[in-house]
Formats: structure tokens, sequence, C-alpha cells
């Protein structure tokens, strides 16, 4: 093998791209921060609003880098990579409907239990209410688009290409919840349920589909229900809320200040969620083994003469 077939070999490699990826999108990230630094994008008025661009740079960040790497080295199109406008708002629609459905029974099986209790609020017309709520969708839409084009767009799909789907959720997941496990009111239980819950579902979502639209429905809808519709803090964050609300009762099950998703009533319920759309996915065919890499190779190799 001549040197530039070796090149070429590991250039294409998953390995290689998953860190040209990374570090495009840490310059990237650099240049678009310095950029707001010159446009003073820190002064916008409303904090809101600075979060919303914030999430919105970050978003465009991931998808430059993700494009600029694979179209540059193996000419994939965004529609190859799970971000084709073919069936996007039916995946999106579905995405959401799981998402609402998977929260909605979370914090309705914590409400039978007297651990979720609705309490007055400051007083607000609908019309700010509706806003608020229209604001935090875009601002949950912006930031689930990023995670999952950073997180199964480009961890898990270049992990799973060069080790499997076994590894790559199981890589994806962890990096997933130790990410999370910055947050406010982090705990080590958190951290793990995050992981489980969601970098298990939104895994499986994107194995079953590969598409990232429906990945990102169910992160969409996730967030958004759990904070902006029932006013539950969200990975540590409040926002604004259709609902006031209290969570008492054990922390364990209810997730305290960290919010829903690090109870033990989301782990269970959205685990299991994530697992039965995994089994589902692989029944579907959707499942990579272990080095397909090396695999194809091998299969692809000449036969011997016995």
């Amino acid at each position: 093998m001549d040197s530039q077939s070796t090149f070429r070999r590991v250039l294409h490699h998953p390995f290689t791209r998953l860190v040209l990826c990374l570090v495009l999108a840490v310059v990237l990230s650099a240049l678009f921060h310095w950029l707001g630094a010159v446009l003073r994008l820190d002064r916008l008025p409303s904090a809101n609003l600075r979060t919303g661009v914030f999430a919105l740079k970050n978003a465009v960040t991931v998808v430059l880098a993700l494009w600029l790497v694979e179209w540059g080295i193996g000419r994939r199109t965004l529609a190859q990579l799970g971000l084709g406008w073919q069936g996007a708002l039916r995946d999106v629609g579905w995405g959401l409907l799981l998402g609402l459905g998977l929260m909605s029974a979370v914090i309705g099986v914590m409400a039978l239990a007297g651990w979720y209790q609705l309490v007055e609020g400051p007083p607000e017309s609908f019309q700010e209410e509706a806003r608020d709520a229209l604001v935090w969708a875009a601002i949950f839409s912006a930031a689930g688009f990023f995670e999952e084009v950073a997180f199964r767009g480009i961890a898990f799909r270049l992990l799973e290409e060069w080790l499997g789907s076994a590894a790559a959720l199981l890589v994806s997941s962890a990096f997933f919840g130790l990410v999370h496990g910055t947050n406010p009111h982090a705990t080590w239980f958190a951290t793990l349920a995050i992981a489980l819950e969601a970098g298990v579902l939104l895994g499986a979502a994107y194995m079953l589909t590969r598409s990232l639209w429906f990945a990102t429905g169910v992160h969409i809808a996730w967030n958004w229900t759990q904070g902006a519709l029932f006013g539950v803090a969200v990975s540590g964050l409040d926002v604004d809320r259709l609902l006031e609300s209290r969570l008492s009762g054990p922390e364990a099950w209810t997730g305290g200040g960290f919010g829903a998703e690090a109870g033990g009533v989301a782990l269970l319920l959205c685990t299991t969620a994530g697992v039965l759309l995994l089994v589902y996915a692989a029944r579907q065919g959707q499942w990579v083994p272990f080095l397909p890499r090396r695999r194809a190779r091998r299969e692809s190799a000449p036969a011997t003469a016995g």
C-alpha cells in the first residue's frame, strides 16, 4: 500500500473525522465568540434573548463543522448525515409527541404520588405567558438541535461507524451525562440518570430513523414540557413557565432542584422507553455489530485456496 492510499485511508477513518469535527467546532466557536463580541451580543437587553443567541450560535457551529468535514472528505450530503429535508417535519412531529408523552407521564406519576403540586405564581396575563412559552420553545429548539447534532450526528454516528452500535451508545451516553453533570444542582445520580434515560432514548431514536430530526423533536419536547409547561427545572435551570409548581418528597424520585429528569420516576419510565425503542431499532436491522469496518474488510477479502 503506497503512502497516498494510507493517507486516504487514515483521512476517511471515522476517528479522524470525529477529531476533525471537534477541532473545527472549537475553531468556529471561537470565531463566532469573537464576532459576537464585536457585535456586542452579550449586551442584548434580555437574558432570554442572550440565551437564545448563544444556543443558535452553538447549533450553527456544529452543523457547519459536521458538514465541512463530511462534505470535504467524503462528499456526504446533509441528507446522508441525518439532516435531509424530506420527511423532516414528520420526524420532528413524531419526536415532539414522544417527548411530550414521556415527560407528561413522568409528571403525572409524581402528581399521583403527591410529589408534584401546582402553586400560586406571580400574576401574568395570558399574552405574557404565551410569549414566554414561545420564547422558550425557540430556545429549546436551538439547544436541542445543537445537542443532537453534536452527540448523535457527530459523536454517536462516527463512533458507531468505527466501533459499532453498542460502544457508540455507551460512550456517547456517558459523555452526554457527564456534560450535564456540570449544571446547577447536579449530582452523581443526576449524571447517571441523564446518561441512561436520555442517552439511550435519544441514541435509539436516531438509530431507528437515521434522522436527527426525530431525536431533536424528542429532545425539544422533553425540555419544553418539563420546564415551560409544567414548571420544573430543566437540568438544574429555571425557566419561565405556564404552570407554577413545587416538587416535594424524596429527591431520589423527584430529581429535586435538578429537575424531574434526575429522579427515579423518569429514570424508570424513560429508560424503559429507550430500551424498547432500541430493541425495535435492532429488529429493524439498524444495529451495527462490533468493529464493522474490520468485519467488512474480512468479508470482502478474497478466499484463499485450500
